[in-house]
């Protein structure tokens, strides 16, 4: 799990976002959302929760955490293999799982180029 969260905390900072830490979120419920990685970019905030195996009962965490802080919630699957009922959870809850080894680039390949977008838009 270190690896990945370094991986995520060096991607974040190349990418230009701020890193969080402690990696919290206060969720509109007034309860304090913990995660294993956040990095934000203004009010978009990402979190990031890194399990060895993930099956229903951490996406159902990752959810409850999406829904009380509107935050971009990833979920790191450390064998790379989330049980079926996982996927499914995921599907529905708009939830992305990540293997081990997409969480290098994974700021790199997709959140970089939405920020900067995002950025030019604003000052033109």
């Amino acid at each position: 799990m270190y690896y990945e969260k370094l991986a995520l905390e060096v991607g974040a900072t190349v990418a230009g976002l701020t890193v969080v830490k402690p990696a919290r979120i206060t969720g509109n419920s007034g309860v304090e959302q913990k995660f294993t990685f956040v990095a934000g970019d203004g009010p978009e905030m990402y979190g990031f929760d890194v399990y060895p195996e993930v099956g229903q009962v951490e996406m159902l965490r990752a959810y409850v955490k999406k829904m009380d802080t509107d935050a971009r919630v990833y979920v790191v699957c450390l064998s790379g293999r989330p049980n079926d009922g996982a996927k499914e959870l995921a599907k529905n809850y708009g939830i992305e799982i990540l293997g081990p080894r997409e969480v290098g680039d994974f700021f790199s390949k997709r959140i970089a180029l939405q920020i900067e977008a995002r950025r030019v838009a604003a000052t033109s």
